[in-house]
């Protein structure tokens, strides 16, 4: 009898842990759940359409990224951290040089498209880092000296 009982409160248990898994429970973000998001440019402008955008830390995130213009190249690269970074990843990509003017090493990285020409959309998957404010920029040379950036916010 004592087992039975013992088998019982196991499947009871496993059934809960099992609910809890799936999403059972109404609290925000991470665990599987995902974002999709979609950025352009501001046509011929040296801008992104959207200056910022919040998703959940640890979430899945899907971004896709058009290039409206007509004449120019870009790209959008993610960085882990704020404008510091940013200008230190941008020189990086600058001194890598064509096609995609990405650093060799991507360490200040959290996502990149290749560089897109005119008319061009790239979408890339990643996982959202911890909370913070994290630089988006267009690493073409001096684009995200003009003003091409945006912020990424990460809420917990």
């Amino acid at each position: 009898m004592k087992t039975h009982r013992f088998w019982m409160l196991a499947v009871a248990l496993l059934a809960v842990f099992a609910m809890a898994a799936c999403g059972g429970g109404g609290g925000g973000g991470g665990g599987g759940a995902s974002t999709t998001i979609q950025i352009a440019t501001d046509g011929e402008n040296l801008a992104y359409d959207k200056k910022e955008f919040t998703v959940p830390a640890g979430q899945t995130i899907t971004l896709t990224f058009k290039n409206t213009s007509t004449a120019q190249q870009h790209n959008i690269v993610i960085v882990k951290g704020g404008e510091d970074v940013a200008a230190k990843v941008d020189e990086e990509a600058i001194n890598a040089g064509p096609p995609d003017y990405l650093p060799a090493n991507r360490e200040n990285i959290i996502a990149a498209t290749k560089m897109l020409g005119p008319g061009a959309s790239e979408t890339i998957t990643f996982t959202a880092p911890g909370p913070g404010t994290y630089y988006y920029i267009c690493t073409y040379p001096a684009h995200y000296a003009g003003g091409m950036w945006g912020v990424m916010k990460v809420s917990s």
